[in-house]
């Protein structure tokens, strides 16, 4: 990769992470208010799924307030001690944020189920305040929501505050819908039936995000990539007797990393070996997008080819 490349990749990531840093503080700050209104408004009205949701928004606040720092961190330099900045920064955020997704997920199914046992104390509420905050939530969480869209489709870390959000929002909903109903038919154990489908949802869709996050810092290989069709792709070169010893891992959900042994044929020149080894650096960019490589040429006739080297212990 050219140095003009590697600059505008650079500051590309930069604005990206300054955009998404940007919306993400105007999203914290709206949720603020609709936490705060809630929690007055479920002291006011008597509602105990109002102060469920507020407090569930508050708890979403810190999650997100946790997004922000890591995104901010995030676009760090590097230094002599961090040769890696703080590219972990929002994966190790994700992780955070789905376990709480996953704890809150939980709570509300057994809150619920409480409820709905009968266990579950219940008293006369006020509808009306239930309702006018509820639907404020809807159209606050709904507005965040949009704003965080698009980088909730590139980054691992916006997608658990945009889930967080769209739980959120779903909660307000059901809270909503309990309040228009209660006012109406009384009907007040269905407030509880869809916190648990709201619950469920959010179990789901956090354990993806846990899964997704706990390979990075695992450093599993990228699920999308097939190490044979590396292998393969490698092997096209006439020169090359075979790759081995092969490392591949990701620091962020963008920036995969490539290691690998490379055995010649024959005992080249160093030019020679210089010229194959960028050709498969622009094979594995353009096919795998992977941008960070390394690779060692060797000229080893008898060398171990184990596509993976297992640690000697």
């Amino acid at each position: 990769m050219s140095t003009a490349d590697h600059n505008h990749n650079q500051h590309h990531h930069h604005e990206h992470h300054s955009t998404s840093g940007k919306r993400l503080g105007f999203v914290i700050f709206l949720n603020i208010t609709i936490t705060v209104a809630q929690a007055i408004g479920g002291l006011f009205s008597g509602s105990l799924s109002l102060l469920s949701d507020a407090l569930h928004n508050a708890s979403d606040v810190l999650a997100m307030f946790i997004s922000y720092i890591a995104n901010r961190l995030v676009s760090r330099q590097a230094t002599p001690q961090k040769t890696f900045g703080y590219k972990r920064a929002e994966i190790l955020a994700a992780l955070i944020n789905a376990v709480m997704l996953i704890a809150i997920g939980l709570n509300l199914v057994y809150q619920a189920v409480l409820r709905l046992s009968g266990q579950g104390e219940i008293e006369p509420i006020d509808s009306g305040i239930v309702m006018g905050l509820a639907l404020l939530g809807v159209l606050v969480n709904g507005g965040s929501i949009l704003a965080l869209y698009r980088n909730s489709r590139q980054n691992l870390n916006m997608r658990s505050a945009y889930l967080h959000l769209a739980g959120d929002f779903l909660t307000s909903v059901a809270v909503f819908v309990g309040g228009v109903i209660m006012y109406f038919y009384q009907v007040y154990w269905l407030d509880s039936l869809l916190t648990v489908f709201i619950a469920f949802y959010l179990v789901y869709a956090s354990w993806q995000i846990l899964m997704s996050s706990l390979a990075i810092v695992m450093q599993f290989a990228p699920s999308h990539l097939d190490l044979g069709e590396i292998e393969r792709e490698i092997l096209l070169n006439p020169e090359i007797a075979n790759i081995h010893h092969i490392h591949l891992w990701q620091i962020s959900d963008r920036d995969i990393h490539f290691e690998g042994h490379i055995s010649f044929k024959d005992n080249l020149s160093l030019g020679k070996i210089t010229l194959i080894l960028e050709q498969i650096q622009r094979q594995l960019r353009g096919k795998f997008a992977i941008h960070h490589i390394i690779l060692q040429p060797e000229y080893e006739p008898d060398c171990d080819a184990n596509l993976i080297k297992n640690p000697d212990f």
